[in-house]
């Protein structure tokens, strides 16, 4: 059964009352037809699921009574960040986005490099769409966090921004063929990954991150498309991670 989102400040633990608004709201009653007395999960994003009964049906609400509360259920343990550069193609784009927040993604960072063809900052409605797609890929993979995604921000900036954290991979199509899976450091659980536009990087981006403490790794030797890429690094990673937490 899928999760169904709220806005934090819908739910009411003293009164064992939520509401599902907008966009939700339109999903559970218009598309989904689910009645009263319907039992459904619901999170806030937040880590927390409600177990729900429908009581009412309003005309742009739904009122649930809250039946049973869990917390943090299927959510990866590491807190990868993916950044990565946004796409020509707007629906190849935002299938990346949707698979990687299915994949477990915790948050997501647009860069403008060299080659990224679209280098202009994502409109208020761009933003708001791609909002929708994380919100429904969330509740489809059944996870209670809804990863953050943001506006797009320059090489620079993100080299800045990341520098707090000590595991940082960039996939490179031109580094050596090797494994490309980061190791886990110091115990660390937060993971930043970063893959280029269709045109990739130039050699002087790359210097500069190895400049700044990220690793260099590859894919493998074939050429992937750049949603692949980072698809594929989202889940290698995160599979890595989990392999290590059960030896």
């Amino acid at each position: 059964m899928e999760y169904y989102y709220t806005e934090p400040e819908n739910v009411n633990i003293e009164s064992k009352l939520l509401s599902i608004e907008g966009y939700e709201y339109r999903h559970v009653v218009k598309v989904l037809r689910k009645k009263q007395d319907d039992i459904i999960n619901i999170t806030d994003g937040l880590r927390n699921i409600y177990v729900c009964k429908i009581v009412n049906i309003l005309r742009d609400s739904v009122l649930c009574e809250i039946i049973e509360s869990k917390y943090n259920l299927n959510e990866p343990k590491v807190k990868l960040r993916l950044f990565v550069s946004p796409l020509r193609n707007n629906d190849r784009f935002e299938f990346l986005i949707e698979k990687a927040v299915e994949l477990g993604v915790y948050e997501i960072q647009p860069v403008i490099s060299k080659y990224t063809i679209q280098q202009a900052t994502f409109s208020k409605t761009k933003m708001e769409r791609m909002q929708k797609i994380i919100i429904s890929a969330m509740g489809q993979s059944q996870r209670c966090y809804l990863p953050t995604i943001h506006n797009t921000m320059t090489l620079n900036d993100m080299i800045f921004k990341s520098e707090k954290y000590i595991n940082r991979i960039v996939y490179y199509e031109f580094a050596e063929f090797k494994e490309g899976i980061i190791t886990k450091l110091d115990n660390d659980e937060n993971i930043c990954i970063f893959t280029g536009p269709e045109g990739g990087f130039d050699r002087s981006e790359i210097q500069q991150l190895i400049k700044n403490g990220w690793q260099v790794r590859s894919l493998g030797e074939r050429k992937l498309r750049a949603e692949t890429a980072a698809i594929i690094s989202v889940f290698e990673n995160l599979n890595n991670f989990n392999r290590k937490e059960l030896l």
